[in-house]
């Protein structure tokens, strides 16, 4: 088969998932991760939507080398010209052509009228050097007829590749099949597919248009996209590895770079996400674990290793009683002191630990909440609060002093790891926001007051990276 190729479109539409914008710092740095993660072509952005994108995809081209970059842009000559502003190697020229388009968004228009304004962007964009991408949007609710009439029109035009967008997420894999087919016999040009994830599909309808002749697919970090998303990347090269013998991406890259897009773009990594997933390669039934455990091949095809990850083994302790977990009425519950030994990395220490919620308190909380109390000055006796360690999710620390205004508590706060590590003394009032999988440490110095520390997760010690 032909080689097939991921374009990263988590710098464009990754930033049309909801909340989500990415700094020109970030997207320098994200599009630089991703080069090193080995995918074939990286969709930047859209400078002719405003001058602020503009200047981000110019000052991307600046920065990032070897790799292929991709503006995208309307079929028209202003978004060309602005693309021209930029040193990227492809322009990605789009338009739709279906019926539901020209009364929804062209109904002033013909579709006379939308072929010309793609003929003579494409030309254009030729002619200004570019290496041209044409999409033909919503192609899963355009007739082939329509489809050839306006792919041909781009051919004709100049364009180097055709891509096809399921830009609503509905095709079935049989369809998207056909379509693709269709479409590698029709043009003699690349195809390349877009497929949204409304319905769940968007991964075997990447299975099923690669089978059929493409060789371009495009994916985001964590699915990122419009609605439901797209295609993942990290899931998608896990494929075409696996199945496709197409070996060209560093995994050992992965988790750092899904935890980077997680952090920026507030996204959460799902617990069950293939590859990067808290629990992808973890084992929970006794009998898995203790085959696994024997032989890891007993309940593993893909190896954690290969995946910069690593095998775990955890057993529930399951306690069937009368749980109220979906009960919504107001319950108040009592907080109780508990000493270190129960917490991993603790150290006992001066002070009072109070367990303020977990799972134990409120069988419903998803959070964790102690508070650490001093209530005399035991400066002198410090040591350090905690071990170095990381949880698997956000954490927070909160410092107070009992004054008024909240001073009068000096503590110690260490962050990172190796070369990486900082520390810093500083005092109350203090809040310390602790990313997921960040190594850090806390250590009382002097003073009275409390420290306050946030889990985000039901059950301390299940949150410890590595423990």
């Amino acid at each position: 088969m032909k080689n097939v190729i991921i374009l990263d479109s988590t710098l464009r539409e990754g930033e049309q998932s909801r909340g989500v914008c990415f700094s020109v710092k970030e997207k320098i740095l994200l599009a630089q991760r991703l080069r090193d993660f080995g995918v074939g072509i990286i969709e930047i952005g859209q400078p002719g939507i405003s001058e602020f994108e503009a200047d981000a995809c110019i000052e991307i081209c600046n920065s990032v080398s070897d790799v292929d970059l991709l503006v995208h842009a309307r079929a028209n000559r202003d978004d060309i010209l602005a693309a021209r502003k930029t040193s990227a190697k492809w322009i990605g020229i789009w338009a739709s052509y279906n019926d539901i388009s020209l009364a929804t968004k062209f109904s002033n228009r013909s579709r006379e009228w939308i072929k010309e304004q793609v003929t003579q962007s494409v030309a254009m964009a030729k002619e200004l050097g570019f290496m041209v991408r044409f999409s033909i949007e919503d192609a899963s609710r355009t007739s082939l007829e329509l489809i050839y009439d306006l792919g041909m029109s781009a051919v004709k035009a100049g364009a180097d590749r055709i891509s096809l967008a399921d830009t609503v997420g509905i095709w079935h894999p049989k369809e998207c099949e056909k379509v693709v087919k269709f479409a590698v016999e029709s043009f003699d040009r690349e195809i390349e597919v877009h497929l949204h994830n409304d319905l769940g599909l968007a991964h075997a309808n990447a299975i099923a248009a690669i089978d059929a002749g493409a060789t371009v697919v495009d994916a985001s970090v964590l699915g990122l996209g419009e609605r439901a998303g797209i295609c993942d990347l990290i899931t998608l090269a896990a494929i075409l590895d696996k199945h496709y013998n197409l070996n060209h991406y560093n995994f050992k890259h992965s988790q750092d770079l899904a935890q980077a897009i997680a952090r920026i773009a507030s996204n959460s990594i799902e617990h069950n996400h293939p590859i990067v997933g808290r629990n992808s390669f973890t084992h929970v039934s006794k009998y898995h674990v203790k085959a696994a455990d024997n032989n890891p091949q007993s309940y593993e095809a893909l190896d954690p290793e290969y995946y910069g990850r690593s095998r775990s083994f955890t057993v529930n302790v399951l306690e069937r009683k009368d749980q109220q977990r979906l009960n919504s009425n107001l319950i108040v519950k009592t907080p109780f002191i508990k000493g270190a030994s129960e917490l991993l990395h603790h150290r006992d220490g001066v002070g009072f630990r109070w367990v303020f919620m977990d799972s134990r308190i409120d069988e419903r909380s998803q959070v964790y909440i102690i508070e650490r109390t001093f209530d005399r000055d035991y400066a002198g006796q410090s040591e350090a609060h905690v071990d170095s360690h990381a949880h698997n999710c956000d954490s927070v620390f909160a410092f107070m002093g009992n004054a008024p205004d909240g001073t009068g508590l000096t503590v110690r706060v260490t962050f990172g790891e190796g070369v990486q590590t900082t520390t810093q003394t500083f005092s109350s009032p203090a809040s310390v926001y602790i990313p997921a999988n960040i190594y850090h440490s806390y250590e009382y110095i002097s003073g009275t007051g409390r420290f306050l520390n946030f889990v985000l997760s039901p059950n301390y010690n299940e949150s410890i990276v590595n423990q």
